[in-house]
């Protein structure tokens, strides 16, 4: 009897470390996959990225994409059917991609500029 009751005090004892030892690799695992995580280094990554999602998530005419990007108070105050009106022409465009990229005032201002380059069709114009 006394053999059994130090056997099952000791298995209960492993599972206990067990439980401990995976919660432990579970924090370690979220630790390091945070530290691993990239930021951008500067206001011009920091932007460029956010503009390349917009003009893609623009080039696929996903609306609610780009209606994500707008403020909080432009949503509270239009629908993204209204600012899909923005780019009511967009079904002529052939091609849109970053161009210069300015930050100059970033840090007082918290403005940067970015050009797009966007190749279109015009109306009544033949395509060769």
């Amino acid at each position: 009897m006394i053999c059994q009751l130090s056997l099952t005090r000791t298995a209960s004892d492993m599972r206990a470390a067990n439980v401990s030892k995976f919660a432990f690799a579970l924090i370690l695992i979220a630790l390091v996959a945070g530290c691993a995580t990239r930021l951008p280094e500067t206001p011009e990554e920091a932007v460029k990225v956010r503009a390349q999602a917009w003009l893609d998530a623009l080039m696929e005419f996903d609306i609610q994409g780009i209606y994500g990007f707008t403020s909080p108070a432009y949503q509270s105050a239009h629908t993204a059917r209204y600012y899909s009106r923005n780019y009511a022409g967009r079904n002529m465009w052939k091609s849109a991609a970053l161009g210069d990229l300015r930050c100059d005032g970033a840090a007082e201002l918290g403005v940067c500029k970015v050009d797009l380059v966007i190749t279109y069709r015009a109306f009544l114009m033949r395509e060769d």
